[in-house]
């Protein structure tokens, strides 16, 4: 009979900075806030190395530090997952790796499994939903591969499920490759490209990930203008907002690591104070939202107004064609440009037509400014009347290319 751990107390409650730690609060602080521990930041394929680059400028050791395909690694405590989950502009989410081991077949991988800590690291009275992938491997049923890890996780902390939705706030991830059986815990929970600022979007919106990517690639500068003429719901506009406002995408919303026995509330409120006490208030705009469609534009102005954004985004229905640099300042700055895909707005045809009618009105108004232009198809490429970098780009399952370049 497998003698199951009692947990010693609930690590939800408040307590009391005057009882005595206890023996689980001990074992949670050795193992789990003290340790040093592997993690890997995901990312949208193609932007591994804008994440690491935004590791190294959020001061993470470059000791071990690396990129990996569909994302980045580093290492850090505990308090280092939260702040990557708070200020990480690029990552999809964080995992923190757990154990890597060799099995080969169920009862092994239960066992091993079993043997893991897993009452420090999951919330008492739940069980993880697992998300498992098995490549070349001999465990290579994923339905088996999960119900061997469950039953491990059920060996160890004794917790049942309770329903069909157990576990639905936590998610394990199992990737087996070559006999290789990696466990990582996801500490994000909802992808970290839901910043909590937006609460709805127009149609073909990018996501907030790759939009902070891009204004990276472009070397967007916060004191000069960005400018967003075909706004839709404002991705590039409103993530250029909380890089000139200096506010961690992190501060509007909740993580799975909350519900972690090794939370802290205490300890997040200063992390999260220290994030709002670097962001700015801006003396005026520099960053000019604009799209012929005014449902768009009405529903883009209640999000600035709403987050306070008001004194770093300006918002005004307009067509892309009738901009003009008079418009924003005396200074050129970066444009940047999501049109039309041609499956999700409009025809193909049309989608080319309206590429090289942009391409035309920017160079012909434009010059001197900075741009970065998503073309729907490589071919739209052939021909393009100014200099630019040519980088492929994934977008809702669509292969893109990112323009991004000067217009002289």
């Amino acid at each position: 009979m497998i003698s199951l751990p009692v947990r010693q107390t609930d690590p939800k409650m408040p307590q009391n900075s005057n009882t005595p730690e206890t023996a689980f609060e001990k074992r949670i602080r050795r193992h789990v806030n003290g340790r040093v521990r592997a993690y890997y930041a995901i990312t949208p394929p193609g932007l591994e190395k804008v994440c690491h680059r935004e590791l190294t400028d959020l001061g993470f050791s470059t000791e071990d530090m690396g990129v990996e395909s569909g994302g980045a690694t580093f290492t850090g405590r505990f308090v280092d997952c939260m702040k990557a989950n708070l200020h990480l502009r690029t990552a999809t989410r964080v995992l923190m790796r757990i154990s890597s081991f060799s099995a080969t077949n169920r009862r092994q991988l239960e066992k091993k499994v079993s043997k893991l800590s897993w009452e420090l690291l999951l919330p008492a009275r739940s069980l993880p939903l697992v998300k498992a992938r098995s490549i070349k491997s001999r465990l290579y049923h994923t339905q088996a591969i999960t119900e061997s890890v469950l039953a491990g996780v059920i060996s160890r902390t004794g917790e049942m499920p309770t329903d069909g939705c157990q576990g639905i706030h936590q998610t394990l991830f199992v990737r087996v490759v070559n006999d290789r059986v990696t466990l990582s815990l996801d500490s994000s929970g909802e992808p970290l490209y839901k910043r909590g600022v937006k609460k709805t979007a127009a149609n073909a919106p990018i996501r907030e990930t790759l939009a902070a990517a891009i204004l990276k690639m472009a070397g967007y500068n916060p004191k000069r203008p960005l400018v967003d003429p075909m706004c839709g719901s404002g991705t590039f506009s409103l993530e250029a907002c909380l890089m000139a406002k200096q506010m961690a995408p992190g501060c509007l919303r909740s993580f799975s690591f909350m519900g972690w026995p090794a939370y802290r509330e205490k300890q997040w409120v200063f992390e999260k104070r220290n994030a709002e006490s670097a962001i700015v208030t801006l003396d005026t705009p520099l960053i000019y939202a604009s799209d012929m469609d005014p449902a768009a534009c009405k529903m883009l102005e209640e999000t600035v107004v709403s987050n306070h954004f008001s004194d770093a985004v300006s918002v005004r229905q307009m067509d892309f064609f009738d901009c003009r640099p008079s418009l924003y300042g005396e200074h050129s700055g970066l444009i940047t440009i999501n049109p039309p895909y041609g499956k999700r707005l409009g025809t193909l045809t049309q989608a080319k037509d309206l590429f090289n009618d942009i391409c035309e009105h920017l160079v012909q108004h434009f010059k001197g400014w900075s741009v970065a232009l998503i073309s729907p198809r490589p071919g739209f490429t052939g021909r393009l009347p100014f200099s630019a970098r040519r980088l492929p780009l994934l977008h809702g399952g669509l292969k893109l290319t990112l323009l991004i370049g000067a217009i002289n």
